[in-house]
């Protein structure tokens, strides 16, 4: 698949005002554009080039090349005459080529562009600023940032007789609405993040990228949404287009810039000591590096990532080893006082084919963590085959948990089980096996029986093994039990140590489970301090869970900005850092906020996209969730969608998919069930949502505020007011709902005291309580619940009527439907007469234009 040859105009508006500005200035001959190489200057000039020819003037397009930059009027010989005096003198032969091309234009405006204007020969240069300065054409100059241009056309700028324009890169939202008009659809976020940073905004190697990503099938619309995978595929011409700009450079030049490829930023005083300070210079006046300071240090990069990405994959295996030696001898200079410098050291040296030792390298493995897993993987493993012992064996062991290797890790783990000399040893591999079995690799009951074992060769009451059991039950959704276990692990460790943060951990998804919102962020607050005091390779999978957990406590609370905010801000950074299980877990967040605010669209493709980032990535322990929670929203939108999942979540998809098929009785007796199931395991949090959904069906239930938490609250008053068929208490409901945020809930409610109201005969109260739910609605993209379409469901049908009205309005044989409802068909087709008495209509063939037909992928599969 390849892109449209010319790319939408986007990001110019202001240089387009500007020139045509300066084109309709009678004292302006001319217009400068410069900028860097690919930044767009000949597309904006064609753009200019069209609207004045369409405007009736004469246009001319010019192009100098090297190759004819000695030869006179060498850029203008396709525009001259046949026949030329080459004897004539330099003033002669000017003021004829100009007046060839004036008289040429035939009384129209002469307008000239001239690109690579730094090529230009010194007639082509001197005739371009003549025709400027005495008004015989309007000229368009291209030059690139940065290099010297032929005095004439210099002196057009400086003498004012053109404008000059700077087109620049653009801005990253420039960017991204680019590509996504380019490519005809949304882009995903982490793809955006991707060619945001390799890109910086020129337009020319944007296109080359996503040419590359097309061409090699890296990038690929999944749903609707241009994802990218895979590795970095450049097109020829992209990588052509570099070489222009790299190959151009003496020895020294090339392995500074091979040296910065490899290893930038680097510092300038050890590249200076080096003897470097005539190529840094020269260099970066060829535009090729570029200087910065960060803090008390000048460091130097390349002026383009992709020159960095060119330039490591034309370097062969032998130049890389010896360009390592020189980077780890150059760090070695200033002797790697800063914290990143270690971790770098380490890398470059085994890079290089030099000795280290293995506890820095397991100290710099720590810190690569969730930051570049394939280097932390490396250095831990080296760190084991030098000696590192227990410690750098366990350590690749969690790299490798936390990079998705699980079964490699089990593997490892396996293996270090038997090498175990110590009870603390053997408890926190078994404990550390026990998750990855569980959450890695989805064997619950393998993880069970090896804490089993464990607890037969150590204390039974090691905090490692009972803390990994917590965890096990907390995301079986067995929290009361979970949090009884963790009680006394949290009291004995009192310290800011990995095991506490375990504990800790567990504790937050149980806490915000059980709708303990206040104790979960409490948690959650302490369990972030600790992960950001210790080293260990724990922390970065416990902050992902921790975030989580808040995420979720917040939305139960009915604190949906902060929760919002927070969720972002979570998923940027996993975005930037492009780990799996940050970028799955923040994605689930992002879900859970957008199916609370009611955005049933964003909630899906959020979900969605938590189950496909990297799936070998995706912790096991957030599938079972996100699965279920995108199986409701799924049926939120009128497309159901039978899951198999265990538990109360498991139930509370399936009553959702039954109710989206219009199955009300099976959804109410499968959501309480659901609930029931989710008390009895602690989960009150949990089953307060799904008692409350039994409200949304329009079911006579309680929903008691166990929790005291503000939605928990507004639960309450909804069941009451539904009830007692109150109009008014619910709109008072409708009207909290929107408050927090919650607008789906608000418009649902806001439906049901509309039909109350039509109930009691108060007409104008019954339309201005559905304006209310449209209003909100109009916020809720694909939302269509089974509460929303009472705004358009006849008054005098009682609930079986309507659900047996609806099924047969999909297509559904009476049998199908007695099958389903498990009835008799004779007490289908007596319900379905009773209906057409009431509605006033003939048969089946009037039902869906009266009771609603759902959309067409929730026809049930078994409709003739």
């Amino acid at each position: 698949m390849g892109v449209a040859n010319d790319w939408p105009l986007v990001g110019r508006e202001q240089e387009l005002v500007s020139a045509r500005r300066a084109l309709a200035d009678a004292e302006v001959c001319g217009l400068l554009l410069t900028g860097r190489a690919g930044a767009g200057k000949t597309r904006l000039a064609k753009v200019l080039l069209a609207e004045l020819a369409d405007g009736g003037a004469r246009t001319h397009w010019v192009r100098a090349m090297s190759s004819a930059s000695t030869i006179p009027f060498g850029a203008f010989a396709h525009l001259l005459p046949g026949s030329a005096d080459g004897t004539a003198d330099r003033a002669h032969r000017l003021n004829r080529v100009a007046g060839h091309l004036t008289r040429g234009a035939e009384g129209r405006r002469l307008v000239l562009c001239v690109d690579d204007a730094h090529l230009l020969d010194d007639l082509s240069a001197t005739l371009v600023h003549q025709l400027a300065a005495t008004a015989s054409a309007f000229v368009i100059v291209i030059a690139p940032h940065g290099v010297s241009v032929p005095d004439p056309v210099f002196a057009m700028w400086k003498d004012r007789v053109a404008e000059r324009i700077d087109v620049r890169e653009l801005t990253r939202p420039q960017t991204t609405e680019l590509i996504t008009a380019a490519l005809g659809g949304r882009l995903e976020d982490g793809a955006e993040h991707r060619l945001w940073h390799l890109s910086l905004g020129n337009p020319l190697f944007l296109r080359e990228l996503v040419q590359g990503g097309l061409d090699s099938g890296s990038l690929s619309a999944v749903d609707g949404v241009w994802r990218w995978s895979g590795a970095l595929t450049a097109t020829p011409r992209l990588v052509e287009l570099i070489e222009t700009r790299t190959d151009r450079v003496d020895a020294d030049e090339r392995r500074l810039l091979e040296l910065l490829a490899f290893g930038e930023p680097l510092g300038c005083e050890p590249l200076v000591r080096l003897g470097a300070g005539r190529v840094l210079a020269s260099a970066e006046q060829a535009g090729l590096v570029v200087s910065e300071r960060t803090g008390r240090r000048l460091n130097v990069r390349l002026a383009h990532p992709l020159y960095a990405e060119v330039i490591r994959r034309r370097t062969s295996p032998l130049r890389q080893r010896d360009t390592y030696r020189i980077l780890a001898q150059t760090l070695d200079l200033t002797g790697a006082r800063r914290a990143e410098d270690k971790p770098r050291l380490m890398r470059w040296r085994l890079a290089a084919g030099l000795p280290i030792d293995p506890q820095l390298a397991r100290a710099a493995a720590e810190t690569l963590l969730r930051k570049d897993f394939p280097q932390a993987e490396q250095l831990a493993a080296e760190a084991a085959r030098s000696g590192g012992g227990f410690a750098a064996k366990f350590l690749l062991a969690q790299v490798r948990i936390a990079g998705g290797r699980h079964a490699d890790a089990d593997e490892l783990l396996a293996e270090l089980a038997g090498e175990t000399v110590s009870d603390a040893q053997h408890a926190r591999v078994a404990a550390t096996r026990a998750l990855n079995l569980a959450f890695g690799l989805g064997r619950a009951d393998d993880a069970e029986a090896v804490l089993d074992t464990a607890e037969t060769l150590v204390s039974r009451t090691a905090d490692e093994l009972v803390t990994a059991r917590a965890a096990l039950r907390a995301a079986a959704g067995a929290c009361r039990s979970a949090l009884d276990l963790l009680g006394p692990v949290l009291d004995r460790n009192r310290r800011g140590d990995p095991l506490r943060l375990g504990a800790l951990v567990a504790a937050a998804g149980a806490l915000a489970e059980s709708g303990r919102t206040e104790a979960c962020l409490a948690v959650v607050e302490e369990g972030l301090a600790v992960a950001a005091r210790i080293s260990d390779a724990s922390a970065p999978g416990a902050r992902v869970r921790l975030e989580h957990a808040r995420i979720v406590a917040l939305c139960r609370a009915g604190r949906l900005e902060e929760a919002e905010d927070l969720a972002g801000a979570g998923y940027r950074d996993a975005v930037g850092d492009r780990w799996g299980p940050a970028l799955a877990a923040a994605a689930a967040s992002l879900g859970t906020v957008a199916l609370a605010y009611g955005n049933i669209r964003g909630a899906i493709r959020r979900f969605r996209e938590a189950l496909v980032v990297d799936g070998h990535d995706q912790p096991h322990e957030f599938r079972p969730a996100v699965a279920a929670a995108l199986a409701r929203a799924t049926a939120m939108s009128g497309r159901p969608e039978d899951v198999d999942l265990p538990g109360p979540l498991g139930g509370w998809a399936r009553a959702w998919a039954a109710a989206a098929r219009g199955e009300s009785s099976r959804a109410a007796s499968l959501a309480a069930e659901a609930a029931a199931a989710a008390e009895a395991a602690g989960g009150h949090g949990v089953a307060a949502e799904i008692r409350h959904d039994l409200v949304r069906f329009g079911v006579d239930t309680d929903v008691p505020p166990d929790g005291g938490g503000l939605l928990e609250l507004v639960y309450a008053a909804h069941a009451r007011a539904l009830s007692a068929a109150d109009a008014a208490g619910l709109d008072a409901v409708a009207t909290a709902f929107a408050d927090t945020g919650a607008r789906l809930l608000a418009a649902e409610a806001a439906a049901q005291a509309s039909r109350a109201h039509r109930a009691a005969g108060k007409l104008g109260s019954a339309v201005t309580s559905a304006q209310r739910a449209r209003a909100w609605l109009a916020s809720c993209e694909d939302a269509a619940t089974p509460a929303l379409a009472l705004l358009d469901t006849p008054l005098d049908l009682t609930v079986r009527e309507l659900e047996i009205a609806r099924l047969v309005a999909t297509g559904l044989t009476s049998r199908a439907v007695a099958d389903r409802l498990v009835v008799s068909v004779r007490t289908v087709d007596n319900v379905l007469h009773g209906v057409y008495a009431k509605l006033g209509i003939s048969g089946r063939g009037e039902l869906a234009s009266v009771v609603g037909r759902p959309e067409p992928g929730s026809t049930p599969a078994d409709a003739p």
